[in-house]
């Protein structure tokens, strides 16, 4: 229904990558459980939308919730289904460096949504990073 409905009558940015993400995220839930050829294509699917995800929202502000969510589920998808630590700290830790760069400059309702995600990015970066050995990540 995303792929054939939703997705035909969006023109902005924002909304694309919403339901781009959100397809991605389905695709990553079910790579989270599945095995051999289910889990290949799973993993596929949600390496394509996020991707695709990531380039309709490239332009959309450091602080936007869409962008910070997408920053956080594709990293994830990374850490989890990919296995792939150092791709989910690289991007996890430029979505928190932007938002925190531009974090002054937005209205309170921005903020409240872009907080939320940045301690969950911080949360997850500090735990994929104590794997690592390396646990440096600056408080909001």
């Amino acid at each position: 229904m995303i792929k054939n409905d939703a997705m035909k009558s969006l023109a902005d940015a924002e909304g694309k990558a919403f339901f781009l993400k959100m397809v991605g995220d389905y695709y990553r839930y079910m790579a989270e459980s599945a095995q051999n050829e289910l889990l290949a294509q799973a993993r596929d699917g949600a390496l394509e939308h996020y991707k695709q995800a990531d380039a309709a929202g490239k332009d959309l502000p450091a602080c936007n919730p869409i962008k910070l969510g997408l920053a956080l589920n594709f990293s994830v998808f990374y850490y989890e289904v990919m296995q792939d630590n150092k791709q989910a700290c690289q991007l996890a830790e430029t979505a928190l460096q932007e938002a925190m760069n531009k974090i002054d400059d937005v209205d309170e309702e921005t903020f409240r949504d872009a907080k939320s995600i940045i301690e969950l990015l911080k949360e997850n970066l500090t735990l994929w990073k104590e794997e690592e050995g390396d646990n440096n990540i600056e408080d909001l």
